[in-house]
């Protein structure tokens, strides 16, 4: 029982030992901190940290996933004029002469004569089929000669309305594999637009149908010659107007300094045949894969010109290009200036302002960010982090910025809580580089570099609206924003281009 009590007695004297040092250590922490409160509230502390090093051949330029297929329209087009020409050549404007007689070949003792105008030949397309059309307005009369008495006649050339013919000639228009027309001219019809009497000659107590007399003399014409219009629309070289602009696109474009574009040209879709006024235009659909190259100018290239394939209407029309804008550290600096320099942070008594920002590549895909502070804090601090794109507001920020390791070993005493996490939460929300004119400015300068004539008779067209960021790095000489730009690329072509150049006719050797 003795025992018992005495050890009651010594575990109370240990609780009220434990006590009495738990509250020592409280007092002497907060003298200490009142001391160093105190001490701050009269005093200016500074800050002297060494910048963060960069690594030398650091990150490389990554390369981005490949953007789907751009697509470059390019209508070519061809007067039609000297189809018309050759068909008008083909088909005289008059032919016939009332007062001369045709004997009918199927009966000796008939014989008719006509005269016959027609009016020019009009175009329409339909697909790749062509149509010639015109109107013959004519006159005939037929004669008998019995076997007793005088000739008889008689005829539909004295009435005021003419008798018509309407004349249908087409053209086929399709495209071979190779690019090339196989036209195939022939005659569609020859008939009466209408049913009415102004429209039939027919000398019915004769036996003579005049109309088709008119008919049979119009065919003939068109069949002797109808061959030279299928060898004035042969002469239509579709493919080397198509090779020619291809291997134009194989040509680099500067944007900047040192920074090419090249459209890499692929498939070629054919859209079909449409017609304007005198000229048939051929639709014709690229597909390429523009990239930006950094460097040298690429040499140019020869690539022969991929088989004809129909263009599917899913394809759509769009162009998507890439635009690279390098953000200087000058400038870059500039954008954080105007997002931190002022901004004041009070603890403790002590109040740190930032007086001035500069940032700088790391080369290791982090950014530096040298922060010199004056008030209670003077002198310069480092934080570190690696950019990221805030879709939302359009700007860089850095998600992991923190103070590097050599400048948190400098922040002690009044000025630690620099160090804490709902400061550090601040300045990421703050040091931000807002991208909208930035980017907008770039692709202003890409869409204005790209409308250009690539060659006599050739303009490349480009109109672009900034997409979406795809990759932000950061080098030692630079920050790197690659964005989608989504547009329209075209070619609009001349109807007369010079003959290909033999800097783009090399020879391609053969796959071993």
């Amino acid at each position: 029982m003795f025992t018992s009590q005495f050890l009651m007695v010594r575990n109370h004297e240990n609780l009220s030992l434990r006590r009495v040092q738990t509250t020592s250590r409280r007092v002497i922490r907060f003298f200490i901190v009142s001391a160093l409160v105190a001490t701050a509230a009269c005093g200016e502390m500074s800050l002297k940290a060494n910048a963060p090093a960069v690594v030398k051949n650091g990150a490389p330029l990554a390369k981005v996933a490949e953007l789907p297929p751009s697509v470059v329209d390019a209508p070519i087009a061809y007067d039609i004029e000297p189809v018309l020409a050759a068909i008008e050549d083909a088909v005289p404007r008059t032919f016939g002469d009332i007062d001369r007689r045709i004997p009918n070949a199927n009966n000796r003792r008939q014989e008719f004569a006509f005269a016959a105008t027609r009016t020019p030949f009009k175009m329409s397309l339909e697909g790749d089929e062509l149509t010639l059309t015109t109107t013959v307005e004519y006159q005939g009369r037929g004669w008998y000669d019995p076997l007793i008495g005088g000739a008889i006649s008689g005829g539909c050339d004295k009435q005021e309305l003419k008798p018509r013919l309407r004349v249908s000639v087409i053209s086929d228009l399709k495209l071979t594999s190779n690019w090339q027309f196989k036209p195939r001219t022939r005659i569609r019809s020859i008939a009466p637009p209408t049913e009415t009497e102004r429209d039939q000659c027919r000398v019915t107590f004769l036996s003579i149908d005049v109309t088709g007399k008119v008919v049979e003399a119009l065919r003939g014409q068109l069949v002797s010659r109808l061959p030279r219009v299928d060898a004035q629309l042969a002469r239509f070289d579709l493919r080397s107007r198509i090779e020619k602009w291809y291997n134009l696109l194989n040509r680099s474009v500067k944007v900047g300094d040192s920074l090419w574009m090249v459209f890499n040209p692929g498939v070629v879709r054919y859209g079909g045949l449409r017609l304007n006024d005198t000229t048939l235009v051929a639709d014709i659909r690229l597909f390429a894969q523009p990239v930006l190259i950094s460097g040298p100018k690429p040499p140019e290239r020869f690539s022969p010109l991929p088989p004809l394939q129909p263009a599917a209407r899913s394809v759509g029309d769009s162009a998507r290009v890439m635009i690279e804008a390098a953000i200087g550290y000058d400038v870059a600096s500039e954008m954080l200036k105007k997002q931190l320099v002022g901004r004041t942070f009070r603890k403790y008594g002590r109040t740190v302002k930032i007086a001035y920002v500069r940032c700088y590549g790391l080369g290791d895909g982090r950014l530096a960010v040298g922060v010199q502070f004056s008030g209670s804090l003077k002198g310069e601090g480092y934080l570190v982090g690696t950019p990221k794109f805030d879709v939302a507001s359009n700007m860089l920020y850095v998600p992991d910025l923190n103070f590097d390791v050599a400048t948190s070993d400098k922040l002690v005493q009044g000025v630690a809580w620099l160090k804490r996490e709902d400061v550090i939460d601040q300045l990421r929300e703050i040091a931000r580089f807002p991208l909208e004119d930035f980017l907008a400015d770039t692709r202003n300068k890409v869409e204005e570099k790209m409308n250009r004539e690539l060659t006599r008779g050739v303009h490349l067209n480009a109109k672009f609206k900034t997409g979406r960021v795809i990759d932000v790095l950061v080098l030692e000489r630079a920050m790197i924003v690659r964005a989608e730009a989504v547009g329209t690329l075209g070619l609009s072509l001349d109807r007369e281009l010079p003959p290909i150049k033999k800097a783009l006719t090399l020879k391609v050797p053969k796959p071993s």
